[in-house]
Formats: C-alpha cells, structure tokens, sequence
C-alpha cells in the first residue's frame, strides 16, 4: 500500500511520469504530488540551523555553499523562510502598554536585515531570555 508522504493519506492517483521514467503520484486529500523513488538529498533540520547560524556570523552565502555543498537558491530560500517565521513570531507578541520599563538597545545589523534603504521609522520586538524589548529603528 503506497502513502502520501506529505499527509499520510492513503487515497493516491497516478499522475504520470517525470523525466527519468518513475511513477507520479497525486495525493487526493492534499493534492500534493511525489514519486516513490525519489532520491533527492534531503537536508536535515540540523543542517539548515548550520547554514542559519554560519549567515547569521556574516559568512558569505557562496562560502556557505561551498562548505555544506547546498546551493546558493536554497540558501536564499531558507533564509526568506526563517524570516518570515520571525515576522510572524513578532507580530503574535502584544507591545507591552507601560513603555517606561523598555531599554533603549542599539542594533546595527538587524536594520539593514529586515529592509534597506528605508526612510521611515520602524519598530520591532527583541525577544531575548529576559523578556521582550521594543525596538525602534531609525
């Protein structure tokens, strides 16, 4: 019996053929597709942590490519990926009403990653062990 391994469902339909001649199959309740042999190199959570941290330490995406031999688009896409999880994560945080116990931090590198060349003030929330701190970037 065949699953999706997307979903787990078993309820499949073919869905052709890719170019090196191996079955397709369609997912009926996730209407995800996959072939069964696919030997595809996956990477491990652990890895693209790796990679995250090796960006974060200011190595080079192409250095980064070269040491954990995953290419540079991938490497573009987990970082998108990670910071669309980070945007969501600040966004679910209420800013706390009482603004006299925020501290005043100054962040150089965060302001040219979340958007350059801005005119506009921004803020943002630092979550750190302690609690939570309002930013404004300027």
């Amino acid at each position: 019996m065949i699953n999706c391994r997307h979903c787990g469902s078993s309820s499949l339909k073919k869905n052709g053929k890719n170019s090196c001649g191996s079955q397709r199959y369609r997912c009926k309740d996730c209407s995800k597709t996959f072939c069964l042999l696919d030997k595809r190199l996956k990477h491990s959570p652990q890895k693209r942590l790796k990679v995250m941290k090796m960006y974060l330490e200011g190595v080079g995406i192409r250095s980064i490519e070269r040491l954990e031999s995953v290419s540079n688009v991938l490497i573009l896409y987990w970082i998108r990926k990670f910071s669309d999880i980070i945007r969501k994560e600040i966004s679910a945080i209420k800013i706390p009403e009482d603004s006299r116990d925020i501290e005043i931090l100054e962040l150089d590198e965060l302001f040219s990653y979340v958007k350059k060349n801005s005119k506009e003030c921004m803020y943002g929330l630092l979550l750190t062990e302690t609690g939570t701190k309002l930013l404004k970037l300027k």
